[in-house]
């Protein structure tokens, strides 16, 4: 994977049940997000906020954007769900 390929500025969303982030992927930058299932997924003790989850398990969410983007390069927008962990 390489080092130019990030994901950063992890948001709430008010309407929905999931996490906002954005890809830098060289000097393309694309919308991304990641459902509350999937971070129920990486993180099933409860005792984190959904950022805490996003920032703990952040290079397995970086991994499975990365395999998401190489296999849908066209995309504009990427979701990422609990069937992706």
């Amino acid at each position: 994977m390489e080092d130019t390929f990030t994901i950063v500025d992890p948001k709430y969303v008010t309407t929905g049940d999931y996490l906002a982030f954005t890809i830098k992927d060289g000097p393309a930058s694309v919308h991304a997000k990641i459902s509350r299932s999937a971070l129920a997924v990486l993180d099933n003790s409860g005792k984190y906020t959904d950022i805490e989850i996003f920032e703990i398990h952040n290079e397995r969410i970086r991994k499975a954007a990365y395999e998401m983007r190489r296999v849908n390069p066209g995309l504009d927008y990427i979701a990422l769900s609990s069937n992706n962990f």
